[in-house]
């Protein structure tokens, strides 16, 4: 699943835990002047969630994260949730928009680092083989990426070489940028089938190493 998918989906899981929340509704007691009251515990779960992703894709500053911060009192109600619910629609709506495509990049970029960490940990306990099938899968997701923010139509399950190959023929980079990459997915390719004896825990090292330099570049 490419992160674009992924926080999609944890937006479509926010908005059917909202619809949740919302159905919870009851009226106060007669004679009481407050508004309508939900299910507390379930509010602050879903509410704190939202805060949690809105910081991370759109940052702490966005309108939208204000905007749910606004409805996040200490004993939300009906209207609190009803208005984050609407601000929950119109995020995932902007997300999928073009128009934030530099705002997806830096998430993509984060989530990068953070499965190249993952790769340079497992080299430091020793796992130099899964190592390399972790930080070939982020330049596979990275590629992926390139080609379709440089309008390169993707096929149905695009190998990695064949996008290395157009992202080249399209200038994106250089001809030695994707020797370089030609030979990390030889790398990846032995590792992901078993073949550990063709290669050693060095090889990986400067695997990791060339594939961070390569993601700071394109996605700085």
């Amino acid at each position: 699943m490419t992160v674009d998918a992924k926080i999609v989906t944890r937006l479509n899981e926010l908005i059917m835990l909202g619809k949740k929340v919302l159905v919870t509704r009851t009226a106060p007691s007669p004679g009481h002047m407050t508004g309508d009251f939900i299910d507390v515990q379930l509010a602050n779960q879903w509410l704190t969630s939202r805060l949690s992703l809105l910081s991370r894709v759109f940052g702490e500053g966005s309108v939208h994260y204000q905007r749910i911060n606004d409805q996040f009192p200490s004993y939300p109600k009906w209207a609190n949730v009803e208005q984050a619910f609407g601000v929950l629609l119109a995020a995932k709506d902007d997300y999928e928009s073009e128009s934030l495509f530099s705002v997806k990049k830096l998430v993509e970029a984060e989530l990068f680092d953070e499965f190249l960490a993952q790769a340079e940990h497992l080299l430091e306990t020793g796992y130099f083989q899964p190592a390399a099938v972790v930080a070939g899968s982020v330049l596979e997701d990275g590629l992926r990426k390139l080609c379709q923010a440089n309008a390169i139509p993707l096929p149905d399950n695009p190998k990695l070489d064949w996008m290395n190959s157009e992202l080249a023929k399209n200038g994106v980079y250089t001809k030695l940028v994707q020797k370089r990459i030609t030979s990390i997915a030889d790398l990846r390719n032995s590792a992901a089938h078993g073949k550990w004896d063709e290669f050693e825990k060095s090889d990986v090292q400067a695997m990791v190493r060339d594939i961070r330099d390569f993601m700071a570049k394109h996605y700085a």
